[in-house]
């Protein structure tokens, strides 16, 4: 099989109704741990630019960036696999795009989003921050991986990040506010309170 580009999606060898190499069936085929592990140096050769890039975005902290390129890649091999009539489920592709990640970039996609983004507090903290919040990296390493896993976020995870967004509005403009007396310094903190809250729910 060949993926559009001509990357060569192996898939086990093909005797009567279906691809049979022992390990796992999806409709008429057969896939091993063999089978993906090759479909994974397919993918490391035929996509190795994207996934350098998808490493380069991270480390660069364009998280959001780096993100929708993994999710562009995710659909083109499950779309690839499947127009060629070879069916992968969402944690086989996960598993393929790991390992071909890991071995373009010498590092593993969780390991990447570790090291490259903060907790949800912390990225709450440092959106709060004026001027400096609207480049700042809007992504958790909580949101991130469960963007990669195909989760979605728990509720605890967003509201430690609406925290940290609420506290460091509140701070800043309070302090800014403090020129203007006690007053205006209570008012501007309650402002930037309700600023890191509203920031929170649009994002």
């Amino acid at each position: 099989m060949t993926f559009y580009g001509g990357m060569s999606l192996n898939t086990g060898n093909y005797y009567g109704g279906g691809y049979t190499t022992g390990g796992y069936s999806y409709g008429n085929r057969v896939a091993s741990s063999t089978n993906l592990n090759r479909v994974s140096r397919d993918i490391t050769s035929g996509y190795s630019s994207d996934l350098e890039i998808i490493n380069s975005y991270f480390k660069q902290g364009k998280t959001d960036k780096a993100l929708r390129l993994y999710e562009s890649l995710f659909d083109d091999v499950k779309t690839t696999a499947k127009n060629y009539g070879y069916s992968l489920s969402d944690a086989q592709v996960q598993t393929i795009l790991n390992n071909a990640y890991s071995a373009s970039t010498g590092s593993t996609l969780l390991t990447t989003v570790e090291d490259t983004t903060l907790s949800p507090f912390w990225t709450g903290v440092k959106e709060g921050i004026p001027i400096f919040g609207w480049f700042a990296n809007s992504t958790s390493n909580i949101e991130a991986r469960d963007q990669i896993a195909g989760e979605q976020t728990d509720f605890k995870d967003k509201f430690a990040e609406a925290v940290g967004s609420v506290i460091s509005n509140a701070c800043t403009l309070g302090a800014i506010g403090l020129f203007g007396g006690p007053v205006v310094a209570g008012i501007a903190a309650a402002a930037g309170a309700v600023v890191g809250i509203v920031k929170t729910i649009l994002k």
